[in-house]
């Protein structure tokens, strides 16, 4: 009989050990990026690649609305300077004009995809936003945070036309976490 009982007591024993144990399956997310979790980085990151995939639509609107919103800052880019930027459309965009823009939309890109990476630690996000400010500091001596700050409406809006019905209150408020994140950083190296 003790034989049957060992049996059994193993049978028990196997099933329990296939049984996998639930480990917590969620990525952690610095806390320096201002998002609740990783689950709204992942949000945020899924919208970003719809915006992504008009990349030069989105650099258009984005710095088109930032320029016509602030046209005092038009000086802060001396390859602007033959720009009139109430003339510009998307069809007639100056090359100047089209790589400065395509130049701010992957800076966000490049920190989406840092921190994608390494979302427990977003110090490559950070040592990136750091370097542009550094050289915003470098190229444009005129330029303050507050020319990075007047950037959030435009950026805002641009996200706002690009998903269109998919834009709501939860998305607006994740990519105003984000910018501020990302304007931090560009504030401390423009300062450094």
């Amino acid at each position: 009989m003790s034989i049957f009982k060992k049996l059994r007591k193993s049978e028990k024993d196997s099933k329990a050990a296939k049984i996998p144990s639930p480990e917590p399956s969620l990525k952690q997310l610095d806390s320096r990026i201002g998002l609740q979790s990783y689950r709204d980085f992942y949000s945020l990151k899924n919208y970003w690649k719809a915006i992504d995939r008009k990349r030069s639509e989105a650099s258009y609107i984005f710095f088109s609305k930032y320029l016509k919103q602030n046209p005092e800052n038009i000086k802060l880019y001396p390859k602007l300077k033959n720009v009139d930027i109430t003339k510009l459309s998307p069809e007639t965009a100056d090359p100047g004009f089209e790589t400065m823009a395509a130049n701010y939309l992957k800076l966000f890109d490049d920190v989406i995809t840092a921190v994608e990476e390494t979302p427990a630690d977003c110090s490559d996000a950070c040592s990136r936003l750091i370097a542009v400010g550094k050289i915003h500091r470098a190229k444009v001596s005129t330029m303050s945070a507050t020319q990075f700050q007047d950037m959030e409406k435009p950026f805002i809006d641009t996200i706002s036309e690009i998903l269109q019905d998919r834009f709501n209150d939860k998305v607006e408020n994740l990519f105003r976490k984000f910018f501020q994140f990302c304007l931090k950083y560009l504030i401390e190296g423009l300062n450094s």
